[in-house]
């Protein structure tokens, strides 16, 4: 989507956000044509912290509704994880929105649950009506977010509601996740509790009440959160944010110190020579081939499970599905901190392969 951006905090209302980054069609044609969020390496089947994260968000959302007839959508549904909790707990009347017709597809098989393909652009065109939209892990990956909020909220029935969930900077620096990985070229604005509320505020939306939470995004890997629910209406300005500037430098600090490990290990294995594939070509593996000297490492291929990484080039290397390298007995180095263990078993009890695993801060892998 792009090779990088500028983090900036506006000077009117304190919010960040990435600068130089493409136009929001571009994004929307990213997510389209080279979802991620498919889950192609795991057949589309969510991790057991992605349903407890789901039943998370239910329990925060249902208290709030006013019948198990409400009318739901959801935005940027992916495969339709969330609508299918709804579905047990006995909301029938859902449906998701999606760019990604592969995710639509997904979500159909999985769950049994309606989705359809479509841009927030796409919404403006729509008569439909909710009692409740929810935008879960959206609105940090959109440029344009008052057009993508106001889009949603028009949609609402009198009354109805709007549920966001975004990735909380004020708690970045508390959650061990793989240095610098909230500057992916996906992650786009870094909101606070006060910028969201900004946000809404801007929109026309005001707060029903707020959370401020952690979640654990793969076994020991946490994510702080912001979420709210909102609805149209008046309330005070909210103050300026204060916040965001101050954490987004704490977590600069925070990312700075895990890198050395990983520089650790890319030293060692430079001045060791010895042939290494790479597991993982996604955001972490091209920004320490960019900032580092990772790209000195004998590096024979990449592996990526992500179809639109394979059968294409990184560094002047082959990207490689995971098959092509049943009968390579090179090191794997695993390029991923949020997926360390999927990708070990996946090479060990998938696979069956008997190669040496090593993580980026030198753990040998069982």
């Amino acid at each position: 989507m792009c090779d990088g951006y500028d983090v900036v905090v506006c000077t009117h209302c304190g919010a960040g956000f990435a600068d130089g980054i493409p136009s929001q069609g571009e994004m929307d044609s990213y997510y389209s044509d080279r979802s991620k969020y498919s889950h192609d390496f795991s057949d589309g089947t969510g991790s057991p912290w992605d349903l407890k994260r789901f039943e998370e968000t239910a329990d925060q959302i249902i208290p709030h509704l006013k019948s198990r007839d409400s009318r739901i959508l959801d935005i940027g549904c992916a495969t339709g994880g969330l609508l299918s909790i709804f579905a047990r707990r006995g909301f029938t009347n859902a449906i998701g929105v999606d760019p990604s017709p592969a995710c639509a597809a997904m979500a159909s098989r999985l769950h049994r649950v309606r989705v359809q393909v479509a841009t927030f652009a796409d919404l403006s065109n729509w008569d439909e009506r909710f009692d409740l939209i929810m935008m879960l892990g959206v609105l940090e990956h959109v440029r344009e977010t008052k057009d993508a909020v106001s889009s949603a909220s028009r949609l609402l029935r009198p009354g109805g509601l709007l549920y966001c969930a975004v990735p909380n900077v004020d708690g970045l620096d508390g959650c061990p996740n793989a240095p610098y990985q909230q500057f992916s070229i996906e992650h786009v604005n870094f909101f606070s509790r006060y910028s969201l509320k900004r946000l809404m505020f801007e929109c026309g939306m005001a707060e029903t009440r707020d959370w401020t939470w952690t979640v654990e995004w793969r076994e020991g890997v946490w994510e702080p959160i912001v979420s709210g629910l909102y609805t149209h209406g008046k309330s005070p300005m909210p103050a300026f944010d204060s916040t965001t500037d101050i954490a987004l430098q704490r977590y600069l600090a925070f990312s700075e110190k895990g890198d050395r490990k990983i520089i650790t290990t890319i030293d060692s294995l430079i001045l060791s020579g010895e042939p290494v594939i790479i597991w993982g070509a996604g955001t972490l593996a091209r920004r320490l081939l960019a900032n580092t000297r990772f790209a000195d490492v004998n590096i024979v291929a990449f592996v990526d499970s992500n179809p639109h990484f394979q059968n294409t080039q990184l560094s002047g290397r082959p990207i490689w599905h995971p098959k092509q390298i049943s009968n390579r007995r090179e090191t794997i180095l695993i390029c991923s901190i949020s997926f360390i263990k999927e990708i070990s078993q996946t090479v060990r009890i998938r696979h069956r392969l008997p190669n040496r695993i090593v993580s980026l801060i030198g753990e040998e892998l069982t």
